[in-house]
C-alpha cells in the first residue's frame, strides 16, 4: 500500500458499499428531505487540489476556496476536516457541526465535489465543495 494516497469520492463510486452500512452526502440529504446533488468534475478537482494542499501543509483552512473552482458568482460553500478514514465518518462528523451540517443541507446548491488526501504522517484531510 502506498504511504501517501489520494482518494476522490463520488456517490457513484460507492456502489460497492451497502447503503445500510455507509452514509454519503446524498443519503444524508435524502434523510432530511433535500434533493440529491450532482457530482461535479470541476468541484471534485477543486476539492482534490485543496485536500492535497491541506495534507501537504498539515493544517485546515478555507483559504482561496472561491478561486479554486473559479466561483465568480453564484452560491458556493466548503467543508474541510481531518481524521476520518471514510466518507461515512466525515459526513457524520460534519453532520454534528451546525455550520457544516447547514452547508450539506443547503437548498441553493445543485452540485458537489468531495475528495481526500493523506498526509505523510497518515492523517487524512477531506474537502467538500458545494456550488451551482
Amino acid at each position: 500500500m502506498m504511504k501517501r494516497a489520494v482518494f476522490v469520492f463520488a456517490v457513484v463510486n460507492l456502489a460497492w458499499v451497502s447503503p445500510a452500512l455507509a452514509l454519503d452526502l446524498n443519503s444524508f440529504r435524502a434523510q432530511h428531505g433535500r434533493p440529491a446533488l450532482a457530482a461535479s468534475a470541476t468541484l471534485s478537482g477543486a476539492a482534490l487540489s485543496h485536500a492535497r494542499d491541506l495534507a501537504n501543509r498539515k493544517r485546515l483552512d478555507h483559504a482561496g476556496f472561491r478561486q479554486r473552482a473559479n466561483f465568480t458568482g453564484g452560491t458556493a460553500a466548503e467543508n474541510v476536516a481531518f481524521g476520518c478514514d471514510s466518507e461515512d465518518c466525515v459526513i457524520k462528523m460534519w453532520a454534528r457541526s451546525g455550520g457544516h451540517r447547514a452547508n450539506m443541507l443547503r437548498r441553493d446548491v445543485t452540485s458537489y465535489g468531495l475528495a481526500s488526501a493523506t498526509a505523510d504522517n497518515g492523517r487524512r484531510y477531506w474537502v467538500l465543495e458545494l456550488g451551482n
